[in-house]
């Protein structure tokens, strides 16, 4: 507890163990207790609402300007439910501060050292909880958050500006990701695989449902994202499912 106490400068890394384990709640409760910035892997991507006010968005290879310069400079890096893949970590050079530390939540022990961290092997909701309890009266400083804000604000800024590009025929990725994300619903889910596409979605779809927001990215899998989208249909047929094939397959 005394190495969060005592961060000036910490972040959360939200995998898809936030989602999975359904503490994308209390992910948003306890980010706004704290005031600590939250990055998203593309399986994390979705555990806080695109505007929630400690929302940095995309992490890694594919991340944000924002997400990527609090990692680069962070002091302690709350790692929950991620395995820290090499897009995420920018094959281990995303992390520069010396004195950076890690506390990894995660029911998988294997993840939960990575980066030689402070291993938490516990579910993800429950221990989110714990901390929240345990931390109240911490924030980080005023001048950590406006400059948060400041990030998240100048990234909106420039995803209004990709989704509104208007430079073709024909149109570009950003203009398409902006299109589907206005007309779809916040239950609706997207659905992608592999590509260039993953990496403007992760960048530029705006999650608002952590279910919303559906990649097979783990073994680059070109061609997952038909049945991916039938499957999805067929388990929960009240969602609409927009499938986005890139790199010529169409």
């Amino acid at each position: 507890m005394e190495w969060i106490r005592g961060a000036q400068r910490p972040m959360i890394v939200a995998g898809g163990g936030v989602i999975y384990g359904e503490a994308t709640d209390a992910l948003s409760r306890f980010a706004a207790q704290t005031g600590s910035p939250v990055a998203e892997t593309q399986a994390g991507k979705g555990a806080l609402c695109y505007n929630h006010g400690q929302a940095l968005g995309a992490m890694g290879v594919t991340g944000t300007p924002g997400a990527n310069v609090i990692a680069r400079e962070a002091d302690l890096v709350i790692g929950i439910g991620t395995r820290y893949s090499d897009f995420t970590t920018a094959s281990k050079t995303a992390f520069q501060n010396p004195e950076v530390r890690f506390v990894n939540i995660n029911v998988a022990e294997f993840d939960s050292f990575k980066h030689g961290a402070l291993p938490v092997v516990a579910d993800a909701k429950v221990t989110l909880k714990e901390l929240a309890g345990a931390l109240q009266g911490y924030r980080v400083s005023e001048e950590y958050r406006e400059r948060i804000d400041r990030f998240r604000l100048e990234w909106e800024e420039e995803v209004d500006r990709i989704h509104n590009v208007r430079h073709g025929p024909p149109l570009s990725q950003g203009e398409v990701i902006g299109v589907v994300n206005k007309a779809s619903r916040p239950q609706d889910v997207v659905v992608c695989a592999a590509g260039s596409l993953p990496g403007d979605l992760h960048k530029l779809w705006r999650p608002r449902d952590p279910k919303g927001y559906h990649l097979e990215y783990g073994y680059s899998t070109m061609g997952y994202e038909i049945a991916g989208g039938l499957g999805i249909k067929m388990a929960d047929p009240e969602r609409e499912i927009y499938v986005m094939i890139g790199d010529g397959l169409t």
